[in-house]
């Protein structure tokens, strides 16, 4: 047995580029044979640490990083395969620069594939759905711009220069590009506070309208009259938003003018009158409900009627509004009181 090493250490030795090139082509193909099955083991391991028991993500990340591992376990079997035959730089620099390209693929793929479940975000509504896509276009145009940085770097070339004409340049296209900036940023803003969502109808920038699409540079509304209003998002954020949709009930502040002769029983009768009306009426809440005798006006006696209605929806609450209206008239006009309208009295003094 000792004689067959002794005879095997020597036919290595006087054959040792022969048997290196072996090595490096056994070690070559078995990696690739088994790129699969390790790229598979590797992420198995990896999702059960970023997202434990979830059975989704955890495949969602194995599929978006299959491919770009299983391609460098193939790259690295044939780094090691030519370097252990010729141990050059280049040979070294060459394995950086196409492993930086494959882990760009990777992080481009997982931000693809993954970014509701980084994010936490529902990508259900268009307006998810459009930060998505410009979250997602960022981060890849920043993790692109590190590997081609790193590259430039690998060839040997000097990258203070270039960074430094980047920050200049950058800044010069933000100072030109100021307002598309600043409504960017306002998008983003709008899409994680989420002030509204599409659908909803709201009041913004003093226009009143159902919000129909939320882009990261403007919203769209349709007002009442069916006109489509662009409005900046810098401006939505800049001003007060009033979310109509998200009203639990509407106020109904109403106000009806009496003439000066109706007397004080019939008014009562028809303050009465009104009251038990807007009791029974199954769209109004029952408190608070209030028909007051508010003041005495230079052409009218005022009653005033505040109450709230469960119905939020524009439509129904201007036909509910109108409803209302038809009834308490008929109310003041079935006790016989007489609705006032502005006047002036002219006195000709006798002389």
């Amino acid at each position: 047995m000792g004689n067959f090493f002794n005879t095997l250490f020597e036919l290595i030795e006087e054959n040792t580029e022969a048997f290196n090139i072996i090595i490096g082509a056994v070690i070559f193909i078995f990696l690739t044979i088994t790129r699969n099955r390790f790229a598979n083991a590797l992420l198995s391991v990896l999702s059960k640490m970023v997202f434990k028991n979830d059975e989704v993500k955890k495949q969602s990340l194995i599929n978006s990083l299959k491919r770009p591992v299983a391609l460098f376990v193939m790259v690295l079997g044939l780094f090691i395969g030519i370097y252990i035959n010729v141990k050059s730089s280049a040979v070294v620099h060459s394995f950086k620069i196409i492993s930086i390209l494959i882990i760009c693929w990777g992080v481009v793929n997982f931000l693809s594939d993954n970014m509701v479940n980084i994010l936490h975000i529902d990508n259900n509504s268009k307006l998810n759905t459009t930060a998505l896509k410009f979250i997602s276009n960022i981060m890849k145009i920043v993790v692109i711009a590190f590997a081609v940085v790193m590259i430039i770097s690998e060839l040997g070339y000097n990258i203070n220069g270039l960074l430094t004409g980047l920050g200049v340049g950058g800044l010069a296209v933000s100072l030109a590009a100021q307002d598309a900036v600043s409504n960017l940023i306002s998008g983003f803003i709008i899409v994680t506070e989420k002030p509204f969502k599409v659908g909803d109808y709201v009041e913004v920038a003093s226009v009143q309208g159902t919000i129909q699409e939320v882009t990261m540079r403007s919203t769209i509304l349709r007002t009442l009259d069916d006109s489509l209003v662009t409005i900046p998002n810098s401006s939505i954020t800049n001003e007060k938003i009033i979310n109509i949709s998200k009203m639990e009930k509407r106020l109904l502040d109403l106000e009806y003018n009496l003439t000066y002769s109706t007397s004080n029983e019939l008014l009562k009768k028809c303050q009465e009158d009104i009251k038990n009306y807007l009791k029974e009426n199954e769209n109004i809440i029952d408190f608070p409900i209030r028909v007051e005798f508010e003041k005495l006006d230079s052409s009218s006696l005022n009653l005033n009627v505040f109450c709230y209605t469960s119905i939020t929806d524009i439509h129904k609450f201007k036909a509910l509004l109108s409803e209302i209206n038809y009834n308490i008239r008929n109310i003041i006009e079935k006790n016989g009181a007489e609705f006032a309208f502005p006047s002036t009295s002219v006195y000709i003094e006798k002389k």
